[in-house]
């Protein structure tokens, strides 16, 4: 079947790529969770602050991979070019305008959680560092997703190597303080992620200003086109609201986590990586599924556009469904792998079983979820994900946590039961089909 090998070629690269990126996350967290767990726990709450600030990136980067797929299936390379080059230029001087905010202001962002003093100290120290690299981040993501709006998942999977092979090995030298250097613990972790991110950026700039890949950018001339930026913004902010209305909820869930102590935040930690794991299919085949459906509506043709939808959300349920088996019958063998205390990995293991149960939900809201954004649908995500967090996941979390004294394990059911939520709303809104009206050019 046509459909399914296209889907299988773009999905491929994207799963690697994210499998790479997830490896090197997961090498930072064992190299840090073995200095004790309250490192673990610092990083785990900095990078949730990051990623609430990385989520406003999405306005660009959504509308982005949007406009440049439909822009393809017209056979209009210039208007694709055209707006990565503005998407780039707009996005990156937001993110870094952002960066000065984030670096002063990391002690008291982190106050939110009311963790241990220890805990916030060290998340406050990686905080500080790791904001620097937010318009580094930016520019790395708006460019991976334009060249696979754009069919070309290969470049970003050789770039997110280069990045991820650069993080382990500098943050292995910063962390313990080889080759000379003085041990920075949490510092040389977030320095050495930032430095990654500085490295991969300019591979990007460089390789797209000398017309190497699909799409080429040349700053000529630049001028800030408000009309094309407008459009991208209208497709992109309900996917950034989307993840700030993530983030937002993520934060106030972890509050809910933090309360029952240090080792359910490190037990949880680990369990998010596992997680990161988990969802490398539905990664890739929301990629495939965003790719194909707006370059087929691009092309006029919204019959092949649900096709490729409902494919990809087959194939991510099949593979999905594996992982969640495998995870189930070796969570142990997993959490063993990060923290030596047992009673952290006791509550890792509950985490990693009851995440095997939230695969299929997981696997359809990420590529139906995709699917829609590559038609420039990105409100319905957003709905999905708003009455999944708060209508779900934080109420339950706190009536089986607090109110039935379920404790860390009643919060974590109350995430399984909220992916399933958003799964039935996202498949229900793409099997009604008022995504194929959308306009986005």
């Amino acid at each position: 079947m046509q459909t399914r090998r296209d889907i299988l070629a773009l999905a491929w690269p994207a799963v690697i790529d994210n499998l790479l990126h997830t490896l090197t996350l997961t090498a930072d967290m064992i190299m840090v969770g073995s200095l004790g767990a309250d490192y673990l726990a610092s990083v785990g709450l900095g990078g949730q602050v990051v990623f609430i600030f990385q989520s406003l990136m999405i306005a660009v980067t959504a509308g982005t991979v949007a406009m440049v797929a439909r822009s393809i299936g017209e056979e209009n390379i210039e208007q694709a070019r055209h707006v990565l080059e503005q998407s780039l230029v707009s996005g990156a001087a937001g993110a870094f305008l952002l960066t000065p905010f984030l670096y002063f202001f990391a002690g008291g962002l982190l106050q939110i959680y009311q963790a241990e003093k220890e805990v916030l100290a060290l998340g406050s120290q990686y905080l500080e560092i790791a904001a620097l690299g937010i318009g580094f981040i930016f520019i790395c993501l708006a460019s991976a997703q334009a060249l696979r709006g754009a069919g070309d998942t290969k470049t970003p999977l050789i770039i997110s190597s280069l990045i991820n092979v650069t993080n382990v090995g500098l943050n292995y030298i910063l962390i313990f303080g080889k080759l000379g250097f003085e041990p920075m613990g949490v510092k040389g972790a977030a320095l050495g992620t930032t430095i990654s991110f500085v490295v991969g950026a300019s591979i990007y700039l460089v390789l797209l200003k000398q017309r190497k890949l699909k799409l080429y950018v040349s700053f000529r001339r630049f001028s800030l086109d408000s009309s094309t930026v407008r459009k991208v913004l209208n497709v992109g902010t309900p996917a950034a609201l989307e993840q700030l209305v993530i983030q937002i909820g993520f934060l106030a869930y972890m509050v809910i986590i933090t309360s029952f102590g240090t080792e359910s935040i490190a037990a949880h930690q680990i369990g998010i990586r596992i997680q990161s794991f988990a969802f490398m299919p539905g990664f890739g085949f929301a990629i495939a599924a965003t790719a194909l459906v707006g370059q087929n509506l691009g092309a006029g043709k919204p019959a092949e556009a649900e096709k490729s939808g409902w494919e990809a959300c087959r194939l991510s349920l099949v593979l999905m469904g594996i992982v969640g088996i495998l995870i189930f019958i070796f969570a142990r063998d997993i959490a063993v792998i990060f923290v030596r205390e047992e009673a952290v990995i006791d509550r890792a293991v509950i985490f990693i079983r009851l995440l095997a149960f939230g695969m299929p939900g997981i696997a359809t809201h990420f590529t139906l979820g995709g699917a829609l954004r590559g038609a420039g649908d990105t409100k319905w995500p957003l709905y999905a994900s708003t009455v999944g967090l708060y209508g779900f996941r934080i109420p339950l979390a706190m009536a089986l946590g607090f109110s039935l004294g379920w404790g860390v394990v009643g919060a974590w059911i109350a995430m399984v039961v909220e992916y399933a939520a958003r799964a039935f709303f996202v498949a229900l809104r793409f099997k009604r089909g008022g995504w194929k009206r959308i306009q986005v050019l």
